[in-house]
């Protein structure tokens, strides 16, 4: 077994290696994570056997789509994989999210949990009660000259310095979405595809009642389509959809590796992705 840089290359092996696990991701969702950040390819006898995927966010980086074939698991090859890539990113502060069974391997390279994910999703939206914006408050598209102030305000959220991932979400969503509060932009949203059909997120604002006006915009007209959300279990928003029928299917764990970000006056509600956070 030899670790590799990951290339578009092995892109049909890392979705086929998902699609066994039956996790949601699109070969496209595979190469666009690729095409943000870099990826390490565990090869055996010319078979891609195990992948992780990081992205380096200015002083901070996020590692994720840590994955072993089922036929070659317990050889410690998650932990290779992980080791080199934590190699690489020396000197980052680190976040990714864990599975259960992948939590004590996280905690021996010494990352620390500080919180869980709550993935809601429905199969199928019902119509429901929408949180309409407030008499200061409007909506709007997102316009290209504001990507940079629209990245620092992100910044603010989480720590991550993402203009190359605010500029393809520009690029590739379906639905950008800015929210204005006295005319001054006071947080925004992204619709785009993923998996199964589509997902929410990032969502950065700074009240839960921002969060659910955002939301509520992007989920009209998706009544009978698939529709994900990865939000903070602390910050409040998964109460309010459950009762809009998107049921919290996992719990994946939030950790670090260093010092976790303090939110400066926004917050990130809903994660772009549990790889990318």
């Amino acid at each position: 077994m030899n670790i590799v840089t990951m290339n578009e290359q092995h892109l049909d092996a890392a979705y086929a290696l998902t699609q066994r696990l039956h996790w949601p991701h699109r070969r496209e969702d595979w190469q666009q994570a690729l095409a943000l950040g870099e990826g390490l390819a565990a090869m055996e006898n010319g078979e891609l056997i195990g992948t992780v995927l990081y992205w380096r966010w200015g002083d901070y980086a996020t590692l994720g789509l840590v994955n072993v074939a089922g036929s070659a698991q317990g050889k410690g090859i998650g932990k290779q994989l992980m080791q080199t890539a934590l190699a690489a990113l020396e000197g980052h502060q680190l976040r990714l999210h864990a599975t259960e069974m992948g939590k004590g391997l996280y905690e021996k390279l010494g990352f620390v949990v500080t919180g869980t994910i709550a993935q809601h999703q429905c199969r199928a939206l019902a119509p429901g009660e929408r949180v309409l914006p407030q008499a200061s408050q409007s909506l709007r598209p997102a316009r290209r000259e504001e990507l940079t102030a629209l990245s620092k305000l992100e910044t603010r959220a989480h720590g991550q310095h993402r203009p190359a991932l605010i500029a393809e979400l520009f690029a590739s969503a379906d639905r950008f979405l800015v929210l204005e509060e006295q005319d001054q932009t006071a947080g925004f949203a992204c619709l785009r595809r993923f998996g199964h059909g589509f997902a929410i997120g990032p969502i950065i604002c700074a009240s839960l009642q921002q969060a659910k006006v955002l939301v509520s915009e992007l989920l009209a007209g998706l009544e009978g389509a698939f529709v994900r959300i990865d939000t903070d279990s602390a910050c409040g928003l998964g109460e309010w959809l459950v009762a809009l029928g998107m049921v919290q299917v996992d719990e994946p764990i939030t950790m670090y590796k260093g010092t976790p970000w303090q939110p400066q006056d926004v917050r990130a509600f809903a994660l772009v992705s549990q790889a990318m956070a």
